[in-house]
C-alpha cells in the first residue's frame, strides 16, 4: 500500500441481505427490500469496479449480512476489493485505521444513487490540494451521500461517527477544524418513500445510464411496477 493510492470506501450502514435482520423498506417485502438496497449497492459497486488501478475499493458491511452475502455479491471480490465487516454500527475508528496509509479517500454510502465516475473525478481534482480539503455530497433532505477528504483528524472521525449523516450535524462537529469545504447537492439516498419517488424520476431520465447501467436499470423497474401505488 502506497501513500498515494486513493481509497474508494462503500459504507452500508444498514442490514441488506440477512433476512432475519434486515429492516423493512416502508412496506416492501422482505425480499423487495433485499432487492432495493442490495441493488444500490451492487451499483456502486459496478460503477467502480473498472476505474483506474491506483484505485483501492473497499466495502464496509454490517456483520449480520456476513454468512448471507448473495452469490451476486460474491462476484465483487477481485484482487483490489476488499469487504470489511463491523459489529452493531459503522466503525469509523476501523475505517480510518484501514485507510490511514491513503492520500485521498471518499466514502460512498450504500443507499445512494447518482454518483459516476466523472463525480468521482471531480470530487479528487478538489482534493488534489495542499489545503486541507472535505467535498461533501447530500440529498435533497440533507443526508450525507458521501465524504471526500485529503486529511484525517480525530474531529472528522467523530463527525462521521455521530452525525448520524445529518449535513448539519457534521458541519457542527468540525466547527474546530481549519479546512475548506465543498458541497453538492441533488444526489439520492433512498431512505423513505418521498426518495424512492425521487429514484424513480431520476432513473426515467437519460443522464442516468452514466450511474446506473441497463441491467440494475431492470432491476429496479421491478420494483418500480411492484410498487407502482407508492410513485402516486
Amino acid at each position: 500500500m502506497t501513500e498515494n493510492l486513493i481509497s474508494l470506501v462503500i459504507l452500508s450502514d444498514r442490514v441488506i441481505f440477512n433476512d432475519k435482520k434486515i429492516k423493512l423498506f416502508e412496506n416492501f417485502s422482505v425480499d423487495d427490500t433485499k432487492l432495493l438496497f442490495g441493488t444500490l449497492l451492487f451499483n456502486l459497486l459496478e460503477n467502480f469496479s473498472t476505474t483506474d488501478p491506483s484505485y483501492e475499493l473497499s466495502t464496509y458491511l454490517d456483520e449480520d449480512d456476513k454468512d448471507y452475502l448473495s452469490v451476486e455479491a460474491e462476484k465483487f471480490q477481485f484482487n483490489t476489493h476488499k469487504i470489511y465487516y463491523y459489529k452493531n454500527s459503522p466503525n469509523a475508528s476501523l475505517l480510518f485505521d484501514k485507510i490511514k496509509n491513503h492520500k485521498h479517500t471518499i466514502i460512498l454510502f450504500a443507499d445512494i444513487m447518482g454518483v459516476s465516475n466523472s463525480s468521482i473525478k471531480e470530487i479528487l481534482n478538489l482534493l488534489n490540494s495542499d489545503e486541507n480539503i472535505i467535498v461533501i455530497g447530500t440529498s435533497q433532505e440533507s443526508s450525507l451521500c458521501f465524504i471526500g477528504f485529503n486529511h484525517q483528524t480525530e474531529n472528522l472521525q467523530n463527525a462521521i461517527q455521530n452525525s448520524g449523516r445529518d449535513y448539519s450535524k457534521f458541519l457542527s462537529l468540525l466547527k474546530t477544524e481549519e479546512h475548506f469545504i465543498h458541497t453538492f447537492n441533488g444526489f439520492i439516498r433512498v431512505n423513505n418513500i418521498s426518495s424512492f419517488r425521487e429514484l424513480y424520476s431520476n432513473l426515467s431520465q437519460k443522464k442516468s445510464i452514466e450511474y446506473c447501467s441497463q441491467v440494475m436499470h431492470e432491476k429496479f423497474t421491478h420494483l418500480f411496477v411492484e410498487y407502482k401505488d407508492l410513485l402516486q
